[in-house]
This record gives structure tokens, C-alpha cells and sequence, in this order.
């Protein structure tokens, strides 16, 4: 075989560019240029040589087939390319039509009117306790958190206000801890978000793990109903007609839901006192009556907030028999069905709950409320209207 150094001896000597085509020597030099695996080598090797006619041309040569390699490589992508386009011809075309049509041929700068609920998000305003002296109360806390947390829907978006012992929630945004608080500290971050929104007909949703502070299966149960309803798809999809929609309304012992877990509608919350506010005109109202739960005052507050304006119209989900307070809690099955609250009656057994704090129950009772905490009376769509007056077979005097 004939070495390099030969090879550059031949092509480099003053004789080259007249060698005989029947050279032994010059017919190996011309088959090993017709060797395209080695023109690199040729070109390597080549490169620094003095460069007489014949290096040239050959340097020329070789030019042309990296170029043409080159050109073959370029030809090779455009042919991919156009197979690649052809076949996303037909899907971008579809596109543009399905656009055209949804719009019906208006101008496409024109804003595309989705329905809400498919770009709605529903954000949840989370109340976390756990006694950070107690390690066993810390697991139990978390373990209600994890309980809850799995019944959230794709649209929820979760923030949390902890008390006491601070823990990482996954999913879910941390906007303040204290050491110490109540609930109402929460549900004024979400009467701030309401006021705040540019779309007042946004849903929130208001939790918190019950039973942190009081572990008992009555609590458990409760946590239970009261979670699954609050971000159930009947309430994140309440009709408009509904402004506040819960597992159970109840309008004894005051307007309310017992556990104090709810979806609302912003532009009904944007009516509701300031809920630190609340807790202290109450308090006001009943002349310091403590954590009473059957006025709605002390920490009892701030499960009668969200159902204490005269224009409240309520609905509920629950199908059971349960009414308020800890009685009839159904263990295993309730079949949800959203329906305008509240549900029964004042009679049978609701009112032998109720009989005995009757002042308090009375529709004189609620009317003089709404007067002194928002100076209004309720409206025709009121629903005492209809519960007081059904009730007076129970042996309440009739509504004046």
C-alpha cells in the first residue's frame, strides 16, 4: 500500500504535473484520490504541503465533495421538514376553523367568551390549629389536613392561615401564621379577598380542620360531611340564586351551619360586616355574653358571620335527617342534593331542640338583630318569611 509520505513525495515533486498516466507510482496516487473515505486523511495530510498546481486542484476537489455532502445533508432536513409540515397541515388548519367558528366569524382580536366554569378557579381560605405543646395533638392535626386536602377538586387552590404549631401543607399557599388566634382572623383574609376581586361573582371556599382542638368522633363525622359538602361539585357549581351553600343551613338556634364550613359568592360577602368587627358587635349586641351558641356570640361568632345578613339566601346539599348541633349525624351514606335552605320546618323535633331558649329564636329576636348590625330589614326573598310562618303550629306567635 502506498504510505502518505510517498504520497505527498509524488504529488510534491517538480516532476508531478508530468508523470505518466502508466506510472505505477501515479496509479496508485490516482486511486487513492478516488477514495472518498480518505479525503479527509488526503486533506490532513495535505494541508501544509507547498502548494503547487496539482495540491490545488486536488485541494479544490475536495472542497467540492465536502460541498456536495453538505448540500446532500441540507436536502436530506428540507425533505423531513416538508414531510413534517404536510402532515401538521391538516391539524392547524382544523384549529383555525374551530377558532373561526367559535367566535362566528368575529374579528379575531375579540376576546373568546369560554364559559366560566371552564377557567374558574375557587380559591379555599384554610384555618389550621394544632397545640404545638402536644406531639400527639401535632400527628392528629396533620392527619385531618391530609383528610381534607384529598377531597379538593382540579379548580380549588388552597391558603392556609395556621395557629399554634406550624407545619408545610403540600399544595397549598401559607399566607400568615400566629401563635395564637381564632377563626376569625381567617375569615377576614377571605372578606378582604372578596372586596378586593375585580370579578364579584367569584366563589371561595372557607375550612378548617375540626376537631384539632376537641377530638370526638361527633367531630369527626362532622369534619367529614361538612368538608366533602363545602368542596363537593353541587356547591362549586351553585346556581346563582344561591349565596352561601353548605352541608346543612339551619336557621335555629340563629342562622348558621354547624361546623362553619361553606362556598359563597363574593358579591354576597362584600355585604357582610368585617368579621373582627362582627365578633365584637355581637358581643356588644348581647351585652358580653361570652361563647354563647345559641345567640352567635364569642367564638360561636364565627360560625353565624357568613349567614347573618337579612338578604342571605342559603342552600344546602345534605339529604339526611340531621338538623343542627351534634344529633342524627349520618355515618355512612348521605346522597348530596343541592337545594334551596333551609329544608324543614320549625316543628317536631327542630323545635323541641329549640324550646328551650325560645326568646332567642323568635322572628322579633332575628328581625331587631339585622336592624342593629346592618341597619336593614329583610327583603321578600327572605326565607323567614316562609320558616316563621310554617312554624306557627309549633306555637310560636305569628311574625308581625
Amino acid at each position: 500500500e502506498l504510505s502518505v509520505d510517498h504520497f505527498l513525495t509524488l504529488i510534491n515533486s517538480k516532476h508531478t504535473h508530468t508523470r505518466s498516466s502508466m506510472d505505477p507510482s501515479a496509479v496508485e496516487v490516482d486511486k487513492y484520490l478516488s477514495r472518498s473515505t480518505s479525503s479527509s486523511r488526503l486533506w490532513r495530510s495535505s494541508k501544509n504541503a507547498p502548494v503547487t498546481g496539482t495540491v490545488r486542484g486536488e485541494r479544490q476537489r475536495l472542497n467540492y465533495r465536502r460541498y456536495c455532502s453538505q448540500n446532500g445533508q441540507n436536502k436530506m432536513f428540507l425533505h423531513r421538514l416538508c414531510i413534517i409540515l404536510s402532515a401538521l397541515a391538516p391539524f392547524v388548519c382544523f384549529q383555525f376553523y374551530f377558532l373561526y367558528k367559535l367566535t362566528n366569524g368575529k374579528d379575531a382580536t375579540e376576546q373568546i367568551a369560554f364559559p366560566s366554569a371552564a377557567l374558574e378557579h375557587i380559591k379555599v381560605f384554610y384555618n389550621v390549629y394544632a397545640n404545638p405543646d402536644d406531639d400527639v395533638a401535632i400527628l392528629r392535626a396533620k392527619y385531618y389536613v391530609n383528610e381534607q386536602m384529598a377531597e379538593l377538586l382540579p379548580k380549588h387552590q388552597v391558603f392556609i392561615r395556621s395557629i399554634g404549631k406550624q407545619f408545610e401543607v403540600e399544595d397549598a399557599t401559607q399566607i400568615q401564621h400566629d401563635e395564637k388566634g381564632e377563626e376569625v382572623g381567617t375569615l377576614k383574609f377571605l372578606w378582604d379577598h372578596c372586596r378586593e376581586t375585580d370579578n364579584p361573582n367569584e366563589k371561595v371556599v372557607y375550612l378548617h380542620n375540626k376537631g384539632s382542638f376537641h377530638p370526638s368522633k361527633e367531630n369527626d363525622l362532622l369534619r367529614k360531611w361538612l368538608t366533602r359538602a363545602a368542596l363537593s361539585e353541587e356547591c362549586s357549581n351553585m346556581p346563582i340564586s344561591c349565596d352561601v351553600c353548605s352541608w346543612r343551613f339551619s336557621p335555629l338556634p340563629h342562622p348558621h351551619n354547624s361546623g362553619n364550613m361553606w362556598a359563597a359568592r363574593c358579591n354576597y360577602i362584600r355585604k357582610l360586616i368585617n368579621p373582627v368587627m362582627f365578633q365584637t358587635s355581637m358581643a356588644q349586641l348581647y351585652h358580653d355574653a361570652g361563647n354563647d351558641a345559641w345567640i352567635g356570640t364569642g367564638r360561636y361568632a364565627a360560625e353565624h358571620w357568613v349567614h347573618s345578613h337579612p338578604t342571605i339566601q342559603a342552600c344546602d346539599v345534605s339529604t339526611s335527617d340531621y338538623v343542627w348541633s351534634y344529633k342524627d349525624l349520618p355515618e355512612l351514606h348521605d346522597d348530596f342534593k343541592l337545594e334551596a335552605a333551609p329544608r324543614y320546618h320549625l316543628k317536631g323535633k327542630s323545635f323541641r331542640m329549640a324550646r328551650s331558649r325560645p326568646q332567642v329564636i323568635t322572628f322579633e329576636h332575628r328581625w331587631a338583630e339585622y336592624k342593629v348590625l346592618y341597619n336593614e330589614t329583610p327583603p321578600a326573598s327572605w326565607f323567614g318569611w316562609k320558616f316563621y310562618n310554617d312554624s306557627i303550629p309549633a306555637g310560636f306567635q305569628r311574625p308581625i
